[in-house]
């Protein structure tokens, strides 16, 4: 059975591959970011598997270009609260999480004061029940 859990990073909360933050900083945003994601995953209460593959969808608020693969530190925290605090997966070693691939979609998010809209698809793989 697929899971999906969409969460909303304002700008103030975002982390990317380019950003350099102070240590303290950063440490903040990955909680908060971690923390969102397990709250939505608890909300939702999806089945865990045993192993999966992850995609992970991108809605920007407007049309500049940009570079989904970016927010790998965003996704990186967000997969830490759904897989590790939640439970989905057993762990997110390539065992059990076989796959993170990003999409950018064509759709905007209209979601006032919001950098990025993710959605992560997580799709069964192996043997899960």
């Amino acid at each position: 059975m697929t899971a999906t859990i969409s969460i909303a990073i304002s700008r103030d909360t975002l982390l990317t591959s380019n950003m350099r933050l102070h240590w303290r900083t950063k440490a903040d945003r990955t909680r908060a970011i971690r923390d969102m994601a397990h709250v939505m995953a608890r909300h939702i209460r999806p089945a865990k598997m045993l192993a999966a593959t992850c995609e992970v969808k991108v809605k920007w608020p407007d049309s500049r270009v940009r570079d989904a693969h970016n927010l790998q530190p965003t996704v990186k925290a967000a997969l830490d609260g759904i897989i590790g605090d939640y439970g989905l997966l057993p762990s997110d070693s390539d065992q059990h999480l076989k796959a993170v691939t990003f999409t950018a979609s064509d759709e905007r998010t209209t979601l006032p004061g919001v950098a990025a809209f993710l959605t992560f698809t997580f799709e069964p793989v192996g043997g899960n029940p």
